[in-house]
């Protein structure tokens, strides 16, 4: 049996006006009327967690170069996840291809940014000068390139039940998120439009498959991810050097698990310097991360702050000197995208553990007594 299905408006309850079906032109005509509806309605695109606050669209840019093509728009919340959306026509012989297409993207971006994510955050700024990107989320999209923290979103005018089936699958058993949103275009005899936007899953898609659920990081999961990835023995035991390193200068109170799906991490912070900010992050692939974007003072901090500025300048100093830096970074200079948190590769920092750890110590020690 074939359900007819008939649209109507009304704008006072007792006229009313069928609504007829409109097909879209082209792909660039879908793409241009999405595009509108999401600069006026952001946040039609982002799933909604049961009992959280929504999340909100921050960033959004269309055709953003990636190695194996353009991604059709790309979008990020305020909590730093990356939407890659992919838009295809149903009646488009291609549409099969959508799902492909979008996996291929967000694979060319990982490989691209996830060794590098300050280039990322620096191609975003020079695709959208305009858009300016708060620290935080600065950081959290970082992180999400380099985890593979990526919504991939399915743009169609109908989504059929294959399709459905599809991202319910993909949801199950990847890594990334993968919704469907298409758009019923409607037009009424008196001449008004009418769009209904409608995303498959409406909200964070339901998972049962253990692997795939969103990991909480321990020092064990951290260490067996690190063997998996194919850290050799005496690079584990550098892992677990710092690791201890980390908590004694904390005394166990200032290490926080990551959550990321793909690597673990644990950020080392103390809370009464540095404003409580991470100091520097250690990943399971052997990658160390410092944050001399918050070591620093801000640009329009007290003129108080000038003995931090000498501290920290001596810290970046010592790390420099001994080839853990490969660039010289200052206060100065620091606000340049790869020096705000530079990521240093194992091969440049394990074998000089002992030279970072005393020059965190001598940072730390210094900060405290210059405080009392």
């Amino acid at each position: 049996m074939t359900i007819r299905k008939m649209t109507f408006i009304s704008k006072d309850g007792k006229t009313f006006f069928r609504c007829k079906d409109i097909e879209f032109r082209n792909e660039e005509d879908f793409r241009r009327l999405l595009g509108n509806l999401i600069k006026e309605n952001v946040n039609i695109i982002l799933p909604i967690s049961e009992g959280k606050e929504p999340p909100r669209l921050v960033f959004l840019t269309r055709e953003f170069v990636v190695p194996s093509g353009s991604i059709d728009l790309l979008g990020i919340n305020d909590e730093g996840y990356i939407y890659i959306v992919e838009t295809k026509l149903y009646r488009s012989s291609e549409r099969r291809k959508a799902l492909a297409q979008a996996i291929e993207y967000a694979s060319a971006l990982w490989s691209e940014y996830s060794r590098n994510p300050d280039g990322f955050i620096a191609k975003l700024k020079e695709k959208e000068p305009s858009i300016a990107i708060e620290e935080e989320v600065s950081k959290n999209i970082k992180e999400s390139v380099m985890n593979g923290g990526f919504g991939l979103i399915i743009a169609m005018d109908h989504i059929d039940e294959s399709t459905e089936k599809m991202i319910k699958f993909l949801n199950e058993m990847c890594e990334f998120d993968v919704y469907g949103l298409s758009l019923e275009r409607y037009k009424s005899d008196d001449g008004v439009e009418v769009v209904i936007p409608k995303l498959f899953p409406s909200s964070l898609p339901d998972v049962t498959t253990e692997s795939r659920k969103k990991r909480q990081w321990n020092w064990e999961t951290f260490l067996d991810d690190a063997k998996k990835r194919g850290l050799q023995e005496p690079q584990i035991k550098v892992l677990e050097r710092i690791y201890n390193f980390s908590k004694e200068i904390t005394e166990d109170k200032g290490i926080i698990w990551g959550k990321g799906r793909t690597y673990g991490t644990f950020r080392v912070f103390i809370e009464d310097l540095f404003n409580g900010e991470d100091i520097y992050c250690v990943y399971s692939h052997g990658l160390l991360q410092i944050n001399f974007a918050l070591l620093y003072p801000p640009p329009e901090a007290s003129e108080d702050s000038s003995k931090t500025i000498e501290l920290v300048n001596k810290f970046a100093e010592q790390l420099y000197s001994t080839g853990i830096l490969s660039e010289k970074i200052t206060d100065k200079n620091y606000t340049e995208e790869k020096k705000k948190y530079p990521n240093i590769r194992p091969e440049n920092w394990m074998d000089k553990v002992e030279v970072f750890e005393r020059a965190v110590k001598e940072l730390i020690d210094a900060m405290k007594k210059s405080e009392h």
